[in-house]
């Protein structure tokens, strides 16, 4: 009996130190991402690159949508003017709004995929019911100082990186021109490498 108890123990050990390994090689990576309400090109990666990978990349990826790109405040939230025009600025601010109301990644990713679509309602309430969120809340706040602070401090975000394209993809909060320029058209394989190959069907 004295010598099993060795044995129990060396093999306990080499359990939890694969273990140890397997959380080890697959790492969580945070993705920031930088886009507009009615920008084409962020239409075309939500639902060619975010949307049908998400499933297999939810377990290792903590996102975070930012909806202001190349927008800009005017005297300090008094207004704001968009790329794609008013339109758009109503847009992101609901969008800020309504993440803003979303409790979990899950709800966010399925609600920015129903919003980031050619046929969407583009003044985004039709999504934001899809989403479960509470419209009277997220119209309030669209509509008065807190979607204002809301996009100001997208603004604030959006400034740290130097975006020149949208949508821009930043990962671990550092910018890197040549990750955003291979995630555009190869996100999956990106998460992969981040991962190390931690996603399911890398």
């Amino acid at each position: 009996m004295q010598r099993v108890v060795p044995v129990v123990v060396l093999a306990l050990a080499v359990v939890a130190t694969n273990v140890a390994v397997l959380s080890a090689d697959t790492t969580r990576v945070k993705v920031t991402l930088f886009y507009e309400h009615l920008c084409p090109d962020s239409i075309r990666w939500v639902s060619n690159q975010l949307a049908p990978n998400y499933d297999a990349l939810r377990n290792v990826m903590d996102i975070e949508f930012i909806p202001f790109g190349k927008s800009r405040s005017i005297n300090g939230g008094e207004s704001f003017e968009c790329q794609h025009g008013p339109l758009e600025c109503e847009g992101n601010m609901a969008q800020s709004c309504i993440l803003n109301f979303l409790p979990d990644q899950d709800r966010q990713v399925s609600y920015v995929s129903c919003q980031m679509d050619f046929n969407a309602d583009p003044r985004g309430w039709e999504c934001a019911f899809r989403s479960g969120v509470n419209l009277v809340n997220a119209q309030q706040c669209a509509e008065g100082p807190q979607g204002v602070q809301l996009q100001l401090e997208a603004e604030r975000r959006t400034r740290q990186i130097p975006l020149t394209f949208v949508p821009t993809i930043v990962f671990n909060d550092q910018f890197d021109q040549s990750l955003t320029d291979r995630a555009f058209t190869d996100f999956f394989g990106v998460m992969c490498e981040l991962t190390n190959n931690g996603a399911v069907g890398c």
